[in-house]
């Protein structure tokens, strides 16, 4: 008895694996990238699969997105930072537009509805997202945890690829008049950050020579103890 029992749920467990490992397929995350504050995705989704595209936005930020699809079925869900439940007027649409309540990373989650997943279609999409300027403030405040106004005293340069240096410049974007370069290791005062353009920005100046400030993408920074 025990070792038929001990078969039949060995046999279940190797049935599952394919299932097991289809509904983890089904599941896909993605960073957006963007340039000049749009960013433009090519996808397909069959089924029950789904596909969180992540980005970051301040609060105060404009964020608009469209989905261009072949099959009516096909939606997406807007969700704040750390949530599961999609915004008010984001949930089953193909348009939204609307300022973003509060800092952090939003999911536009891309699926199809059940009427056509449980048959298996398969639906071509275009998502568009587009990002506004933040209106709060860029000075650094209290050191709330998503990391804008607030965050550490110091950061430190890293993640530079070899040979090359971060750039400061004047405003907090790639085309910026340049102010100087820093080497991995720098270590600079955080002024406060901001997202632009659905990219991070902070505001930094040299500990020894407070004249010298601009911005600095966030990417290449990481939280420093100060000076030594």
């Amino acid at each position: 008895m025990f070792n038929l029992t001990r078969s039949f749920i060995l046999a279940l467990a190797f049935a599952l694996l394919p299932t097991l490992a289809a509904a983890r397929d089904e599941q896909r995350v993605e960073r957006v990238s963007f340039k000049d504050g749009r960013a433009t995705i090519r996808g397909r989704i069959k089924g029950y699969a789904h596909v969180d595209y992540v980005f970051p936005a301040g609060a105060g930020e404009s964020i608009q997105i469209n989905l261009r699809t072949n099959k009516l079925s096909n939606y997406f869900n807007l969700m704040a930072p750390g949530s599961d439940v999609a915004m008010p007027n984001a949930m089953s649409v193909i348009e939204y537009s609307g300022a973003a309540p509060t800092s952090g990373d939003y999911r536009a989650r891309v699926y199809l509805y059940r009427n056509d997943a449980r048959r298996g279609v398969t639906a071509n999409y275009t998502l568009t997202i587009a990002l506004g300027e933040q209106s709060s403030t860029n000075e650094k405040g209290p050191d709330y945890a998503d990391g804008l106004t607030g965050g550490p005293d110091y950061w430190e340069v890293t993640g530079v690829g070899h040979g090359d240096e971060l750039s400061m410049r004047k405003a907090p974007s790639p085309k910026g008049a340049l102010v100087m370069r820093f080497a991995n290791g720098a270590v600079l005062k955080n002024l406060g950050c901001k997202n632009t353009g659905g990219q991070r920005w902070c505001r930094v100046e040299r500990p020894d020579d407070p004249s010298m400030r601009g911005w600095v993408n966030g990417r290449y920074l990481r939280e420093s103890a100060g000076p030594q």
